[in-house]
């Protein structure tokens, strides 16, 4: 009977362990693009502000943006100098974050969805 308690504990920690390993990627921030922050003619940190959502973790963020950041519209990849005030987009964070408010990182993906 241990025997048969052991080896269903195994297993069952075994699947707990498994589910960990997903890398699904939570959406940070999603809002309005309501300041663009420019430097030498290149678009280096975007303002965002919106509501917490269930999908999405923060309020408002101070977003910069990397040569590693890779932004969509419409299933396409874009050039930074294509975000616009007013744009609606969700951002995944690249690393932590500042918790400051608002909350300060770096994107890894950002998608426009307006």
């Amino acid at each position: 009977m241990k025997r048969i308690i052991r080896i269903l504990l195994t297993l069952v920690t075994i699947f707990l362990l498994m589910g960990c390993n997903k890398k699904e990627e939570q959406v940070g921030i999603k809002g309005k693009i309501t300041e663009i922050h420019i430097v030498e003619e290149e678009i280096t940190s975007v303002l965002i502000e919106g509501d917490i959502e269930e999908n999405a973790m923060y309020d408002k963020a101070n977003v910069a943006i990397k040569d590693s950041t890779k932004i969509y519209k419409d299933d396409e990849e874009i050039n930074a100098e294509d975000l616009e005030e007013g744009q609606i987009i969700e951002v995944i964070f690249d690393g932590p974050v500042a918790e400051s408010h608002p909350v300060q990182g770096t994107a890894k993906t950002i998608n426009i969805i307006e």
